[in-house]
């Protein structure tokens, strides 16, 4: 039989029905995705009722600590490596500034962020900037951040952000080298410390001019060798600057700048070559001077400097090591150094008596906080203890714990500001680290 036109233009229509009612019952008894990635069932138990997930919300309450010690958590999540530069509280709000690797969940970009955080543990807002975060401080009107953009490439370049406490920020000007220092000078200026490159440092001041900051004068300071910064001091005559002097293998020194802004830098040594050679970890200024943690020719050392870097003396402790650091409260110091077994810590008066803290030997420490009496916070790569003398106060299961700063927040409680990989004592990230602000009671 021949089919007309006609007949086979009707049914070609039904054919196109009937496919449509098949696909649209198909469509109807299939399972969907919800929005988070999981399906819904309906109240029958079935896959086929629609549900959107709630979007991920950002400004929230805290989570209640897992185990007792922990009144409260916040955690910054990410699927990346989340890190902390710098923190800071002031008027019952927390400022944590730091990096996300990914834009997704807490953060809307990869990079620099600003989370500002209630007393209570509530997510108040975030601050993003352009590139990522290498330093960050706090300067007249709120804080100053520095972050770099196109790092690694030949367009590298930092920029300053001036940053309210309401979490507005609002781009100042670019910076060459990487900003590793922002620091105040007095409440109408402020100072930037930059390295450029592997030989270079420069300060930078900036002066306050009405709701803005004006730029002052310079200094810029070259070596042939590496520069390893650690810190600047305002002193009497201007700026200090300590740092580790080095060409491996052969050379090594601290090396103290003494300068102003605007004039020429002066170096003041101490190490050197071969038998020589002194390997600062770290530098705070004390009563009388400036004190350093080094390894003198594969030695622990206790290194100590006048003001006026005329007399160096050392002390030598006798054995090896394979990083240190050193902490101060109310007046004293905290010499630890470590190594695969833990670690060895010395407490030292502002006449730098030495004694060695045995209440947390061979623990590394990472923190020393003051309630009434100081508290010694020492990090495992499993937990976090927390001793007064020779006793535990606290114990927690917290994995690859880095300690950015601890706030004291009452009577026996205190605020951990940290990154972690996860642990009984806190909720699982979403990616490798996460940040988390936790209320501990002691």
């Amino acid at each position: 039989m021949r089919i007309t036109k006609k007949q086979i233009a009707v049914i070609t229509v039904l054919n196109i029905v009937i496919a449509g009612l098949i696909a649209a019952l198909i469509f109807w008894r299939t399972p969907r995705l919800a929005e988070g990635g999981g399906t819904t069932p309906d109240d029958d138990g079935d896959n086929g009722t629609v549900v959107t997930a709630p979007p991920h919300e950002k400004l929230r309450d805290p989570q209640k600590g897992k185990v007792k010690e922990i009144a409260f958590e916040t955690r910054l999540m990410g699927s990346g490596d989340e890190s902390v530069v710098f923190t800071f509280s002031a008027g019952g709000v927390t400022y944590i500034f730091g990096n996300a690797v990914v834009p997704d969940y807490d953060f809307d970009s990869s990079g620099g962020y600003m989370c500002r955080i209630s007393s209570s543990g509530e997510i108040l807002g975030f601050t993003y900037f352009d590139g990522k975060l290498s330093s960050a401080g706090v300067v007249e009107g709120g804080f100053c951040a520095a972050a770099v953009v196109n790092v690694g490439t030949d367009d590298e370049k930092s920029y300053l952000y001036a940053v309210g406490d309401d979490g507005t920020a609002d781009r100042l000007s670019s910076v060459e080298g990487t900003v590793v220092d922002v620091m105040t000078v007095d409440s109408k200026k402020m100072a930037v410390i930059a390295a450029i490159g592997e030989g270079t440092l420069k300060l930078t001041e900036f002066t306050r001019a009405g709701d803005g900051w004006a730029l002052g004068s310079s200094t810029r300071i070259s070596n042939v060798l590496k520069l390893q910064y650690f810190d600047c001091y305002i002193s009497r005559d201007g700026y200090v600057i300590s740092a580790r002097a080095f060409s491996n293998p052969r050379y090594d020194a601290i090396v103290f700048y003494t300068l102003r802004a605007g004039g020429d830098a002066v170096p003041h040594y101490y190490g050197g070559n071969d038998e020589s050679m002194v390997r600062p970890y770290a530098v705070l200024p004390y009563d009388n001077g400036y004190i350093a943690v080094c390894d003198k020719s594969g030695e622990a050392a206790i290194v100590t400097v006048d003001y006026g870097f005329t007399s160096f003396r050392r002390d030598m402790l006798g054995f090896q090591f394979s990083g240190a650091q050193l902490l101060e409260l109310n007046g004293k110091y905290y010499a630890c150094f470590v190594d695969d077994n833990g670690g060895i810590t010395y407490e030292l008066d502002s006449l730098l008596n030495r004694k060695t803290v045995s209440a947390i030997s061979g623990s590394r420490l990472g923190a020393v906080v003051n309630m009434d009496n100081p508290l010694f916070v020492c990090t495992t790569a499993s937990a976090v203890t927390i001793k007064d003398g020779a006793d535990i106060s606290v114990s927690l299961d917290i994995k690859d714990c880095v300690i950015n700063r601890i706030i004291k927040t009452g009577y026996k409680e205190m605020l951990i500001v940290l990154t972690a990989k996860g642990g009984g004592a806190l909720s699982t990230p979403t990616g490798g680290a996460d940040v988390y602000a936790v209320s501990v009671k002691v």
